[in-house]
Parts: structure tokens; sequence; C-alpha cells
């Protein structure tokens, strides 16, 4: 029922208030006969948040039907959280604030705003880790074989990077760095992972193409890398393996000064010693899982390519050395295949090995 204003001014009284002091609308507040609390979710953001909204950015929630549900901004991911609240939380959509202006000569009046809901819990955004594990299970079901294999793989799911971003809980900029971590490649308007064998052999086909011409493994040009291996690979895949093992070193233009086209200008590349010497042990390790360690370092330093030093801190989070058992093991335990969630990941690991150093167990928590 509407209030009139003597009613309001009873009330004004009774609270030993003056009218002066008040706006000249007044605001009767009353509840809607059918309250609409499911339609509606009220979210809380910090201040970051509100004003990336207002900035006209997006919140995106994502996660698949079974999945606790994330929100993400373009490059961070929060858990979304249900808080309950012992207050009623009253939802009028047509309240006004009172922010405006008024003329003093006005009369005052009184209007009546509904109450469309009232809740009793809201959202709230806590950060959190981005969920990428689904990323690499996506990726492994069409790894890329070559083109010989690719009539085989017809009917394999491939995915476009909107396609991932719509299953993985991560931000895109997240799920692009991870992306880059799972060295995958993007072949024909789809990202693929190489196949481990695959890789493998294009790895060793650029490294004896580099000994054949006597290179720096400092100072290798890519163009003529790629020029000649590209009747034997993709050229996407051989620059894929140059990004994945060997970092831009300089860029020189063709004709030998210093001005010209950059896009006509050499570009070299500088070896990663590390990412090699890692790939090679892995090369190693992966069939047999369980290696002498003895035997192990022997192989692997013959593996590599010459001048390269092994060093085991280029293997961590790869493999674990059983110092107890005589002779000692070396054991392929890669921390990708670790489950995501932190305490299983910590069961899992103490089963493996009951005593760890903080060294030794850092590759794999962080």
């Amino acid at each position: 029922m509407m209030r009139s204003l003597q009613e309001v001014d009873a009330v004004v009284e009774c609270a030993k208030l003056h009218t002066d002091d008040l706006c000249k609308e007044t605001q009767a507040i009353f509840f809607h006969s059918e309250l609409d609390n499911e339609s509606i979710k009220l979210m809380e953001l910090e201040p970051n948040l509100l004003e990336y909204l207002e900035e006209g950015n997006s919140l995106i929630i994502r996660g698949e039907m079974l999945d606790h549900a994330v929100v993400c901004t373009d490059s961070e991911t929060f858990e979304l959280k249900k808080a309950e609240t012992s207050n009623s939380l009253l939802l009028l959509p047509e309240l006004s604030l009172g922010y405006a202006e008024e003329d003093p000569s006005a009369e005052r009046t009184v209007s009546a705003k509904p109450v469309s809901a009232v809740l009793h819990h809201y959202f709230e955004l806590r950060p959190c880790k981005p969920r990428l594990r689904r990323l690499q299970t996506l990726l492994a079901e069409a790894p890329y074989r070559g083109k010989l294999h690719e009539s085989e793989s017809e009917d394999i799911r491939k995915l476009t990077f909107e396609e991932m971003l719509s299953s993985v809980q991560a931000s895109e900029k997240e799920t692009r760095a991870e992306l880059k971590v799972l060295q995958a490649c993007y072949i024909d308007g789809y990202y693929r992972t190489l196949d481990f064998d695959y890789m493998s052999s294009v790895l060793s086909k650029v490294l004896s193409f580099i000994e054949e011409n006597s290179w720096d493994c400092r100072r290798v040009p890519s163009r003529e890398t790629l020029d000649v291996l590209q009747e034997l690979e993709p050229r996407e895949v051989l620059q894929h393996c140059l990004d994945c093992f060997a970092e831009q070193s300089s860029s020189t233009p063709t004709g030998g000064g210093g001005g010209g086209d950059t896009e006509d200008a050499e570009i070299f590349y500088r070896l990663d010693e590390d990412k090699i010497c890692r790939f090679f042990a892995e090369e190693l390790l992966r069939p047999t899982r369980n290696f002498n360690f003895k035997e192990f370092l022997l192989t692997w330093q013959q593996a590599v390519p010459e001048g390269f030093s092994t060093s085991l801190d280029q293997i961590q989070g790869l493999a674990l050395i059983d110092r107890t058992s005589r002779p000692e093991v070396i054991k392929y335990f890669p921390a990708s295949e670790l489950p995501e969630d932190l305490s299983k990941r910590l069961a899992a690991l103490f089963k493996a090995k009951e005593k760890w150093t903080f060294e030794e167990i850092k590759p794999y928590i962080e």
C-alpha cells in the first residue's frame, strides 16, 4: 500500500530527523507480489575487476557440465565460489540513488519502489591457477605424425584455438602460454602437438643439416635451413622445431649492409643446449622407464650433439634417481603425468619416493 506524505512525515519525526535534510523525493519500498529470486545472481568484485568491466571488457564463465566453474578475464582465472549471508539482500531496480542535484523549490513527493528479489547468497571470485590438464588431454587425441600419416587421422578430432578456449578452464593468455609449454604447433588452422618420435625425426634432420654444413650452433641461418629441409618436412613444422629448441640470436639484411628491408633479413638461431640435452634424455628414458644410472649418463652424453654437455639440472621434473638401489637407477618420472590437484599430486610424489629435498621436489610442485 502506498504511503502518504503525512505518514512519511510522522516516521521522520519519530526518527528525530528534519525534512529539510532529506531529498525531495521519498522512496517507499514495498515487496512485489511475485518475487524473482532465481533469474538474477549477485557477484562481488574486487576494484580491479570492476574497473576491468567498466572499461568495456567481459568476464567469461568457463567449464563443462561437471566442472566447478571458473571466471576468466583475458589474462587471469578465478574460482567462482558461492557465499551465504545472514542478511537479506534486496534488489530494487527502480531505486534512485539521489546523486543528482535537486531543485530546492521543488515540492516533496512520495514514490513507490518495488523489491523484485530477496537473496541470501552471492558469488565471490578467488584467484586460482588455470586448469590446463584438459588442454594436454585434447592435444593428445590428435598428435601430428607427418604428412604421410594424415590420411589415417581424418576422423581424429582436431581443435582450433577458439574450440580449445571453450573447453579449457583458463584465460586466453594462460592458454596460449600453455600451448607454448606443450610445444603445440599451428598446422592448417589447428593446434597440434607433434608425436614424440616424429619430433625426434625432425630434430635429427635439423641437427644433421647443421653438422653437414659445419655451422656454428650459435649462428644457424633459418632461411637456408627451412628452404632445404622443406623438401623433407613441412616448413611450419621445421620452423616450430627451431622455435622449440633454439632462440633467435640475430638478423642480418641480405644485402650485407646495415640497412635493407627487414622482411628480407636473414634470421639466425642459437641452439638451446639445455633443451636439446633434455630432449635426448627423454628419448632414452621413455621406452625403458628405468635405466642403470651410470650407463644412462654415459649413453646420454654420447647421444647429444658434439660440443654439448649434459647435466642433471637439465632433467629436473623429468626423472628421479634412486640412489638406494644397487646399482643406482634413474626412472622416467615427468611432472606432466602427475595429477593437477595439489593434494593428489603430493600423494603421488610421496608414493614414488618417501623423502625429498626441496630442490628435488620443487620442479614437481611449481
